[in-house]
């Protein structure tokens, strides 16, 4: 039987938490949050989450001091630690720096980097994604270009969104319509709202195997769409 997979939230802030809550809410991972560095000790020890993303700015226990008796109180086990401070905190970051952490993020979070950094610990929360090729388009507005439509090509597709192989980079955060066709069975045609998510480009590429092009997060799909595009990036592969 496959053990669970658990991930532990340290954050004073709900809002953030239920960010960071949606960010690994298509993950297989069991998600356990706490509110400060004491409340997150006792359910290190009850729980034993195999990976904890832990904000710098707690009240009482100091994110540090956390990360130092996690560490010791763990021994043996797997106990990776993200510790997440401010990018313009220039304290904060060599605090982070200098500790026994497994890896640092900074705010604002970003989506993409908030799980690739966590991949590096637990391979399995990828959310099931199916490599595939097929055309793609992609229609936005913005000052000029009304209703303008560039063609692209999908390189990979989640039930969450797709990478997609374009000259266009388009602005992050930018809402677009996209259309394309699953190519299995009935070629079911699907249309729905998206929005860029990150870029991926030349030098520093994010996924340096790729090509030039854009992640798009698909945005408030029905149910009919999203049950399609699951069955597409799971069951045929």
């Amino acid at each position: 039987m496959t053990q669970e997979i658990k991930i532990l939230i340290v954050e004073s802030s709900s809002f953030f938490r239920s960010i960071e809550r949606q960010f690994l809410s298509k993950t297989p991972a069991k998600i356990l949050e706490a509110g400060s560095a004491e409340e997150a000790l006792i359910i290190w020890q009850k729980e034993t989450p195999e990976l904890t993303y832990v904000a710098f700015d707690l009240p009482g226990l100091s994110a540090i001091d956390f990360c130092r008796q996690l560490k010791a109180l763990a021994g043996t086990k797997q106990a990776s630690v993200v510790l997440i401070c401010d990018k313009n905190d220039a304290a904060q970051m060599t605090a982070c720096q200098n500790a026994a952490c497994d890896g640092i993020l900074t705010k604002p979070i970003d989506r993409h980097k908030f799980l690739e950094i966590g991949r590096q610990f637990l391979p399995s929360i990828r959310e099931p994604r199916r490599s595939c090729l097929f055309p793609i388009t992609l229609r936005y507005d913005r000052v000029g270009a009304d209703g303008a439509k560039i063609q692209g090509k999908c390189l990979d597709i989640s039930s969450g969104g797709v990478f997609i192989e374009t000259g266009e980079l388009l602005d992050l955060n930018s809402f677009i319509m996209i259309e394309f066709v699953l190519p299995y069975k009935d070629h079911v045609k699907i249309s729905c709202k998206g929005v860029v998510s990150w870029h991926n480009t030349r030098p520093n590429p994010t996924k340096p195997n790729y090509p030039i092009g854009i992640g798009v997060k698909f945005v408030d799909l029905d149910d009919e769409v999203q049950q399609s595009i699951k069955l597409f990036s799971t069951r045929f592969i």
